[in-house]
């Protein structure tokens, strides 16, 4: 039996067609995860910040950074039992994980070296900078992932500029609505799609 070299080379650009969109559906499927993980959680560190200045006669802005930092604690040790449950053992990229865990790490610190340098920063400056910077991630992430990933990156930044030019007091619960809901339903969106 013979095999024309055009059928066999469309049956080779259709299994790695087949292979492209296996691996961006085990990556959308493992991401959703933590897309969620990581919107419940700024959801709820945004609304802290909102109460800790609402009720700022009981709490104060230290209150609200130091459940920032729990936030981050929670978020990062989260982000790592997730992937260790959901890991492939026999994926080609198993390691995957355990980088984008260390870039997880790297961020924050790289973040807390800018805060650092730029200070002093307002809290409202402060409340822009890091889902900005995250969303920045995303963005790169989108470069190589797909780009789900892009337009959602752009599309939370876009919402985080226009409520800090806009939404006044408002805010931090702009902030838990648009990045914490954006980054839920963008989880919700890649579960479905993985």
């Amino acid at each position: 039996m013979t095999i024309d070299p055009n059928d066999a080379r469309t049956s080779l650009d259709d299994i790695a067609a087949v292979e492209r969109l296996t691996y961006q559906a085990i990556t959308y499927d493992h991401s959703s995860f933590q897309f969620i993980w990581w919107g419940a959680l700024v959801f709820c560190g945004y609304l802290w910040t909102f109460l800790c200045g609402y009720l700022s006669t009981f709490l104060s802005t230290q209150h609200a950074r130091l459940g920032w930092i729990v936030i981050a604690a929670a978020g990062v040790s989260g982000s790592f039992a997730l992937r260790r449950l959901r890991r492939a053992p026999s994926s080609r990229d198993s390691k995957l994980g355990q980088r984008l865990g260390y870039g997880q790490l790297a961020l924050i610190g790289f973040g807390l070296v800018l805060v650092w340098l730029l200070s002093p920063i307002s809290n409202r400056q402060l409340e822009a900078f890091w889902p900005t910077l995250v969303m920045f991630c995303h963005v790169l992430a989108g470069i190589w992932l797909g780009r789900f990933f892009l337009l959602s990156g752009l599309t939370v930044t876009a919402l985080i500029v226009v409520g800090y030019i806009w939404s006044g007091p408002w805010y931090p619960l702009w902030l838990a609505a648009s990045v914490g809901g954006g980054l839920i339903a963008s989880g919700l969106w890649l579960r479905r799609m993985g």
